[in-house]
């Protein structure tokens, strides 16, 4: 089981069709594509007992993911994004309200279950205390763990001590928090490109295993240590359909769960894989990721054609 801590949101959208809603979230994103490719995955996150929070949850019901560890709190509204003409906005709402106890209770209860916990993806559209009971949980159990960075907690991350980010397995950094992070840790990146600055981030951070710099369909760069010393190698993007944002958005998502999946599918531990077979799942996610440029909504291709998605197993 993938087990897949963070925000769960609804995206909204404005156009000539008026509003339109759509369940997301990054949590969400990682579960259903993680369950359209053949693997158990759990939700943990937060919603308010309203139309969007049940409208999520269903959702993640209809694609298999488990929701036991979903928190319906009283007084709290669910999050959102709004995607306006005037640009992009976040309401955060109960996303912050999950407790670091919430993680911890959840994690245990799906740790003692049948299944058991192949990996845990992280990202930190949550507090600062509920994303590091997360990591702390992991790093206990010797769960494969991931680390995704978000700007939505630049004010909390630069709090964080530089004992956190060691602790990860693998800390994922889209383009626009590579940014964040090289400030957070007073790097100076300008005029990097994204071998430079992966390694940069990576030598910075110090991951268990790999630092992965993805811009989703954009392709990725990707740092990681073998038995061979540390190795790098880069993924080109993927050809696929124009970038229209309402699905755009959850690329990068997708391709981040499909790629950490494969990873943890098989009896080879991630890290232990060869080389070239990550950079080959790489690539595979990459694409894949694509796939959901075609259909409207971040979650609506691993939800409603799962076959596209499954058609691209490692």
């Amino acid at each position: 089981m993938i087990v897949c801590i963070g925000d769960v949101m609804v995206d909204v959208f404005y156009g000539d069709r008026g509003e339109r809603r759509h369940p997301g979230g990054k949590a969400s994103i990682y579960a259903v594509t993680a369950r359209a490719l053949g693997t158990p995955a759990a939700v943990m996150g937060c919603t308010g007992p309203d139309a969007d929070g049940a409208a999520i949850l269903e959702t993640l019901r209809k694609a298999g993911a488990d929701v036991s560890t979903v928190v319906e709190l009283a007084g709290e509204q669910t999050g959102a994004d709004f995607f306006e003409e005037q640009g992009w906005r976040m309401e955060r709402g109960a996303n912050w309200a999950l407790t670091a106890q919430h993680v911890r209770d959840g994690l245990s209860a799906l740790h003692a279950g049948g299944t058991g916990i192949d990996a845990v993806i992280v990202n930190q559209g949550i507090s600062l205390e509920a994303s590091q009971e997360a990591v702390a949980f992991a790093h206990e159990h010797g769960i494969f763990l991931v680390l995704h960075l978000g700007p939505e907690a630049i004010e909390e991350r630069r709090k964080v001590s530089a004992e956190f980010y060691p602790l990860a397995d693998v800390i994922v950094v889209s383009q626009r928090e590579a940014d964040v992070l090289a400030e957070h840790l007073a790097l100076d990146v300008e005029g990097m490109d994204g071998v430079q600055l992966a390694r940069t981030l990576f030598d910075a951070t110090n991951p268990r295993w790999a630092l992965l710099l993805s811009w989703g369909v954009g392709g990725a760069q990707l740092v990681a240590r073998t038995a061979d010393g540390v190795q790098e190698a880069g993924v080109p993007a993927s050809t696929g359909p124009d970038h229209v944002v309402e699905n755009y958005i959850g690329a990068n998502d997708t391709a981040v769960s499909a790629w950490i999946t494969w990873l943890a599918q098989g009896a080879a531990a991630p890290a232990e894989r060869p080389f070239p077979e990550t950079v080959d799942l790489l690539g595979r996610a990459v694409a894949l990721a694509a796939v959901t440029l075609e259909y409207p909504g971040p979650l609506t291709a691993a939800v409603e054609a799962p076959e596209r998605l499954a058609a691209h197993r490692g």
